[in-house]
């Protein structure tokens, strides 16, 4: 079976993601594929589907979201209430997740960032937001929109995943022309997240493989996750319980 990785997809327009992440595996003849944070038919943009093994590490990618795109207003505002309005609406608010959504419809909180009115010209303004991963950015301007007599969005394109931003991303084109060459290494991947490491010597990465649990000396909060190494080679993701390291994920 070919190595597991991951590719930095730019979704095109048209198509699930579910339906992205299987071409980017018939195109690599891959075992195994699937994405993360999932993008409408209608959004274009950075996504990150894994292969393989990789597959495993999807709970890593539950980072906060960058987009840009264009809303419409239902009537003219000008540009500095706009940008006023779009200061209240950053932090910690509440949404209803749409009708069409396949999640259950209960009020949920996220936060946003940051949230910015870039131009307008006309009824038509450019936006960038940064928010918490599971934002529903199509319903955040529909309510921003209801506080001065209403918007809808128009295009949205997602720009970064954490710090993973668009530049490192490659169209399905580009795919096709460079197969396995195109697809990062996990070691790459875990780069560009936002976890420690932590490297285990040839006995301890054993145990860990096997599913033990492992002390160590560096403080560590119950619950955190971090990236398990041996060698420059990550073999899992362990989570942090009363000064132990639990295998959570394993790769070896």
């Amino acid at each position: 079976m070919m190595e597991s990785g991951v590719v930095f997809l730019d979704k095109p327009y048209g198509i699930t993601s579910h339906h992205a992440s299987e071409l980017v595996k018939k195109i690599l003849n891959a075992k195994k594929a699937g994405h993360t944070g999932t993008l409408d038919p209608k959004v274009t943009g950075l996504l990150i589907v894994l292969i393989n093994k990789a597959t495993r590490l999807a709970g890593l990618l539950n980072l906060d979201k960058t987009y840009v795109g264009v809303g419409k207003l239902h009537k003219d505002v000008n540009l500095k209430e706009l940008r006023r309005k779009a200061k209240s609406f950053t932090g910690k608010i509440k949404q209803l997740p749409p009708k069409r959504s396949s999640v259950k419809r209960v009020e949920r909180e996220r936060e946003i960032y940051e949230f910015r009115i870039l131009q307008k010209k006309g009824r038509y303004f450019l936006f960038s937001i940064r928010c918490q991963a599971g934002t529903y950015v199509r319903k955040l301007i529909h309510d921003f929109g209801l506080s001065f007599g209403g918007a809808h969005m128009l295009e949205l394109r997602r720009i970064a995943i954490g710090k993973i931003k668009e530049d490192k991303a490659i169209t399905l084109y580009q795919l096709e022309e460079k197969k396995n060459s195109a697809m990062l290494s996990i070691e790459e991947l875990v780069r560009l997240l936002p976890y420690r490491k932590i490297s285990f010597k040839e006995k301890h990465a054993k145990k860990f493989c096997h599913g033990a649990f492992i002390a160590v000396k560096k403080k560590m909060e119950n619950g955190e996750k971090v990236i398990v190494m041996h060698r420059a080679r990550v073999i899992g993701v362990g989570v942090g319980i009363d000064g132990k390291i639990k295998p959570d994920v394993v790769l070896c």
